[in-house]
């Protein structure tokens, strides 16, 4: 039976099952999912079950895309190959088709050859991929080198505006068609700046770069968007700030960082292959137009 998780019992179990299929990048908890479905009450969470057994999830809502409904089928190990998937699409595209995007999107990695087959069966093409880099910590890391005349303070609430600032400027600026537009004032305090620890570069206490981490498990972290004013860049300020990150998540116990730059951002990757940033399976982006062949 597939049902919408709307109980605190289902999206717990919901989590479970993400949790156990992506343990790099677990889920939300309850109350962040409970209060995204507020702010954006088009999104879908589907829950799977066989008896009482939770054996899949899917979930649609908003990508970054104004073009692109983001789509996720996730089924455990043992209950694939029976429909179960399929079944979830088709409600999830279906639910799609009411939002008015011409396109759903989803995302498989490169080495997981059954998921690559599994959405090219169902009509979905590659468009981009993301890179993630990790990088193991040591038990010290050198403290950042700071260009002249920049500082690196951590942020705090008398800066959140002008650090808001300089990452709408960089969203834009990804290399990603069509441009990715920056999130709402609220879901960047939400879910860029809620994590352990934020920086900004300031120059001449004016906040021209920003960088923080967001917890994933235990002992690791992922950095988010490394941003700097584009009348700054080139200076070295975001390689001081993913140095900074480095250096305060050594002293505070994390065992690795992982970072994700789009494929064709090659100043990006040049900074974190320099930091020892070393590259796992990349992350493919697939869609496909809301109709279309699902089976």
């Amino acid at each position: 039976m597939i049902r919408r998780a709307e109980t605190d019992a289902d999206l717990a179990a919901w989590i479970d099952v993400w949790n156990a299929l992506t343990p790099r990048d677990p889920s939300a908890p309850i109350e962040v999912i409970r209060r995204r479905i507020e702010r954006e009450p088009e999104r879908l969470y589907l829950l799977a079950v066989e008896g009482e057994e939770p054996v899949a999830l899917g979930f649609c809502g908003p990508s970054q895309s104004p073009e692109r409904t983001a789509v996720e089928v996730r089924v455990l190990p043992g209950h694939r190959r029976q429909g179960i998937g399929s079944a979830i699409l088709e409600r999830l595209v279906d639910h799609a088709g009411g939002l008015g995007r011409p396109q759903v999107s989803g995302m498989v990695l490169e080495d997981d050859q059954d998921a690559i087959s599994w959405v090219t069966n169902r009509g979905f093409e590659e468009y981009q991929r993301q890179i993630e880099l990790s990088r193991e910590l040591g038990s010290e890391e050198p403290a950042p080198k700071t260009p002249p005349g920049i500082e690196i303070v951590e942020l705090d609430e008398s800066r959140y505006e002008d650090a808001y600032a300089v990452w709408a400027e960089c969203y834009p600026d990804m290399p990603v068609r069509p441009p990715i537009p920056a999130p709402s004032y609220d879901r960047w305090l939400e879910e860029e700046v809620s994590g352990p620890i934020t920086y900004v570069a300031l120059d001449d206490g004016s906040v021209v770069g920003a960088a923080a981490l967001i917890d994933r498990v235990d002992g690791l972290a992922e950095h988010g968007l490394t941003a700097v004013r584009r009348s700054h860049r080139g200076r070295g300020i975001a390689t001081a700030l993913k140095q900074a990150l480095v250096h305060w998540a050594a002293a505070n116990g994390y065992r690795e960082l992982s970072t994700w730059t789009q494929d064709g951002n090659a100043a990006m990757q040049a900074v974190n292959l320099k930091l020892g940033y070393r590259p796992r399976p990349a992350l493919i982006n697939v869609w496909r137009p809301v109709r279309g062949r699902t089976a």
